[in-house]
This record gives structure tokens, C-alpha cells and sequence, in this order.
């Protein structure tokens, strides 16, 4: 835990120095070109990630299917936005992986979604989930041993 809280202290520093050391080498029209550049886009693909997982989770929802690979494909998508649009290139490095996700969930996939996963219907005022249930006695090994405490 303490190292997560260093890497993130650290991130703002690290991303300063690469667009420093970016503005040395290539110039600083072209650094401040770059940040902006990626700020749009970073913000469009949170706005195009957002509103796609949203209108794609109501036809999930609508057809009484599963969100599940909607969440995590949309996630990923909108964790590459927030990336890109922070400023800095190690930020836009770390991006990539999260859209190579984004892009790999979208197709679809294994997950609750897929033909033996679970299935939710609705009946009225009612939510039923599809399920599997066994009658029969618990075994003591079921019991909960916190209420059997001295």
C-alpha cells in the first residue's frame, strides 16, 4: 500500500520530466501540440466509451441479458480516456494496454453473458434469476460457526 501511494505521488513528477525532456528534443510548440492533442482525444473517448456503455447496457438490460461484458469492455475504455487525457507520455503509455482491452472485450466473450452463464428474467413487478438449488438437509459443515461461539 505505501508503494501505490509513492507511485502515485511520483506519477505527476515523472510525467512532468518526460514532457521536459520531450520539449528538449522535439520543441515546445510540438510538446504543447502533443498534450493538447491528447487531452481531445482522451476526453473523446471518454465521452464516445461513456455514452456507448450506457445506450449498449439498456439494450443488455432490455433483452434480459447480463451486463457484464458491456461494464468491463466500457471500463477499459473509459480508464484509456481518463489516461490519455491526463498530460504526459507515460500516462498515453499506460493507455494502450487499457484500449488493447477495451478492444478485446468489445467482441465479446466468456463472462455471465455467454450461453451457460446465469440468466435474469423479469415478470412484472418481479426479478427472477435462473439458478440451481438443492433440496435437502444442511449439512453441519453449512452451519455458520460464528453464531456457535461459547
Amino acid at each position: 500500500m505505501p508503494l501505490l501511494r509513492i507511485l502515485l505521488l511520483a506519477l505527476p513528477l515523472i510525467e512532468l520530466t518526460s514532457l521536459i525532456l520531450l520539449g528538449q528534443e522535439v520543441g515546445v510548440g510540438w510538446t504543447l501540440l502533443w498534450v493538447l492533442f491528447s487531452g481531445v482525444v482522451g476526453l473523446m473517448l471518454i465521452q464516445r466509451n461513456g455514452w456507448g456503455m450506457l445506450q449498449r447496457l439498456q439494450q443488455q438490460m432490455a433483452t434480459n441479458r447480463s451486463p457484464f461484458n458491456v461494464l468491463k469492455s466500457g471500463m477499459w475504455g473509459v480508464l484509456a480516456g481518463v489516461l490519455i487525457a491526463f498530460p504526459g507520455l507515460v500516462s498515453d503509455v499506460l493507455a494502450i494496454p487499457c484500449l488493447i482491452m477495451a478492444l478485446m472485450h468489445r467482441g465479446g466473450g466468456s463472462g455471465p453473458d455467454d450461453q451457460n452463464g446465469p440468466r435474469m428474467y423479469r415478470r412484472g413487478e418481479h426479478t427472477i434469476i435462473e439458478g440451481e438449488w438443492e433440496a435437502g438437509q444442511p449439512t453441519p459443515a453449512d452451519d455458520d460457526q460464528r453464531l456457535n461461539r461459547p
